[in-house]
């Protein structure tokens, strides 16, 4: 198993009134045939436009079981909380997500990824996060 430094950078959403920057820090893992299951957690500063912004924390696995060029392309299911519509409970997610190498020359930086999260009617509006992995 493959375990490296997560993350998270940005947070683009469907609808207004969202933070974009969404600083986080957590671990990804890769294992199995060709590193296609993916495993992870962390807590990062909620989208949430608030005086005091609240951190949530995450918790996911999936699988990227396919590849269209050097992009990996899967889905992955989840945990989630800290979030003031449901007093911060815990509540499932799911989303696709698309990981790429990157560059050698960015190092530290060794992949990107971008998680696509559907909206949730009347809850929540479909989120693209931008997040990378490290490799020292």
């Amino acid at each position: 198993m493959d375990c490296l430094p997560h993350i998270l950078a940005l947070a683009l959403h469907s609808q207004g009134g969202f933070n974009t920057v969404v600083p986080g820090a957590g671990i990804f893992c890769r294992h199995g045939a060709g590193d296609a299951w993916i495993a992870g957690a962390g807590a990062y500063a909620n989208s949430e436009r608030a005086v005091e912004r609240r951190v949530s924390q995450y918790a996911f696995a999936g699988v990227q079981p396919w590849a269209i060029g050097p992009v990996r392309v899967g889905g992955m299911v989840g945990l989630v909380n800290g979030y003031s519509y449901n007093s911060g409970r815990t509540i499932p997610m799911a989303a696709a997500v698309l990981s790429w190498p990157l560059p050698t020359a960015l190092r530290p930086l060794d992949a990107a990824h971008i998680t696509l999260i559907p909206p949730v009617r009347g809850v929540t509006p479909a989120v693209a996060q931008l997040s990378f992995t490290l490799r020292f």
